[in-house]
């Protein structure tokens, strides 16, 4: 018997009354957005792609992802992502019924995402879910009023700094590592020093103490290496977990889960230490970030998920810039020589003062970052062109807030604008943008430093992101380089390359 059956004939037809109601606003809700979309559209004058990646499964895709994901070598993802703009254009999107993506190098398109349209995109939902499962709730997941509170704390903190001080700190730590370099003339895998080197530096310039990854203290190293592989163990799950998209919480990897109530406490024990002295007056001889955070809140969580995220970004941005100019400059013995001897020209043996490095222009062309005016090339170690090739995240993404648009993209010229969805993620991929010959010219995967003596690329180079949420520490990234790139170049006269190319040496930056 069924069910309506059983029930008055008044409350079926409430029932029905209700459901079709309930029906007929969604309709009209769907009607009314769409019609809002579509006025939006025309009233920026919006277009339709110029671009559609080729898709066979318009209902998932499935043969776009695994072609991006499984068919092209692991190692070649990033070439594969550079062939397809040259093939599709600068900008062009994936049509799918789950979920529509949009894809660009254009940096006129990123300009407006992370600058002039600010507002309008937010971080990827999927990707603040995944990181803050296994690392917290830190400044690169947090937006809107969060993320302004949180970066109105940070940013001041970073400020009080002492500079000297952490050139100092660097300087220690680049002798522990010396001590494991042989002096023999054999190969020795740098990058695996690199990501210890910063890994010593990044925890002693946040947290106060130093894991000691270059060290002799067997006790302390086995709690730190401990540490390390959890936090590397964490780190990896959050990749794995993207690459779920809307399905990572049916993920569960119970090693990861283990690793990361072990992160929390190793962490844990510093907030503690840097709590207990709050007021103590030894507090005014510290210089790291977590006492500078705990002199302003007591809350542990809050501590320990923004030392843990900023430990993200200084241990895998100093290691991987590092790693990436030595890699560049052992395959290129005549730049490193010049670069060695613009050094020694200017500060000879010892370390360079402000002004010294100002004069090092050479030196500024290979290795600064961000500001172009020889004025401001003081900061030696940083790598504009190291890191134009091998940028530190190549890709990034953000996330449509609301119904909105790009400035790029849409016509038959690719010169209109493009209505982005709300919810709709945008890609845009820096690892291309740098290869644009349009801005850097012909040849732009060699390793040219002299393409930088008259270059102004603006917004089509981003090592360091760019807008509101540009990074804190890039002035404290080229300082401690700098130092430690003008000692490497004294003290050794050649490096030899080892180990083919940088995507296929399985060891690391070998020289």
């Amino acid at each position: 018997m069924l069910l309506t059956s059983m029930l008055p004939t008044g409350m079926v037809h409430q029932a029905s009354f209700c459901f079709l109601i309930i029906t007929f606003s969604g309709i009209l809700h769907a009607i009314y957005r769409r019609l809002a979309q579509i006025a939006l559209s025309r009233a920026r004058g919006c277009q339709t792609a110029r671009s559609k990646a080729p898709v066979k499964d318009p209902f998932l895709g499935i043969d776009f992802v695994y072609d991006a994901f499984f068919r092209k070598p692991k190692d070649r993802y990033l070439e594969s992502t550079h062939h397809a703009f040259k093939s599709l254009g600068t900008t062009y999107v994936v049509n799918r019924w789950s979920l529509d993506l949009v894809y660009t190098c254009d940096s006129r398109n990123i300009k407006h995402m992370l600058a002039s349209g600010f507002d309008d995109f937010a971080l990827p939902h999927l990707r603040v879910s995944a990181m803050e499962t296994l690392l917290g709730r830190g400044i690169f997941t947090l937006d809107g009023s969060s993320w302004h509170q949180a970066r109105s704390v940070l940013k001041p903190r970073f400020a009080k700094l002492d500079k000297d001080a952490l050139i100092s700190t660097m300087e220690q730590h680049f002798q522990a590592m010396l001590h494991l370099v042989p002096n023999d003339g054999s190969p020795v895998d740098l990058q695996s020093l690199y990501f210890r080197l910063a890994m010593d530096f990044a925890s002693q310039f946040l947290m106060g103490n130093s894991t000691c990854m270059l060290g002799h203290q067997a006790e302390r190293q086995i709690k730190a290496q401990q540490f390390v592989d959890d936090y590397m163990t964490c780190s990896t799950e959050v990749v794995k977990r993207l690459g779920f998209g809307p399905l990572q919480h049916l993920r569960v990897n119970l090693r990861a889960i283990r690793a990361r109530r072990r992160v929390f406490q190793y962490v844990d024990d510093f907030i503690d230490e840097s709590l207990k002295r709050k007021h103590s007056k030894t507090m005014d001889d510290l210089n790291d970030v977590l006492t500078e955070l705990a002199a302003v809140t007591a809350d542990r969580k809050v501590l320990r998920d923004q030392v843990l995220h900023l430990l993200v970004a200084s241990r895998d941005t100093t290691a991987s810039v590092l790693s990436n100019l030595f890699f560049m400059l052992a395959r290129n013995p005549l730049i490193y020589k010049r670069l060695r001897e613009a050094v020694l020209a200017v500060a000879g043996t010892t370390a360079p003062t402000a002004t010294q490095l100002k004069k090092m222009e050479y030196a500024g062309w290979c290795v600064n970052e961000f500001q172009l005016r020889c004025i401001n090339l003081r900061w030696l170690m940083s790598s504009y062109e190291a890191l134009r090739l091998h940028p530190v995240i190549p890709t990034n993404a953000r996330e449509a807030r609301q119904d909105t648009t790009i400035p790029y993209g849409g016509g038959a010229d690719g010169n209109s604008p493009l209505f982005v969805r709300k919810g709709v993620v945008v890609m845009y991929n820096l690892y291309a943008m740098h290869r644009d010959e349009r801005v850097f010219g012909r040849d732009p995967e060699a390793f040219v430093p002299e393409r930088w003596k008259d270059l102004r690329p603006g917004w089509a180079y981003l090592p360091f992101s760019g807008g509101p949420r540009i990074c804190m520490g890039r002035e404290q990234q080229r300082r401690t380089q700098s130092g430690h790139m003008q000692e490497t170049l004294t003290l050794y006269r050649a490096p030899r390359a080892d180990g083919g190319t940088i995507r296929g040496c399985e060891d690391g930056a070998d020289v």
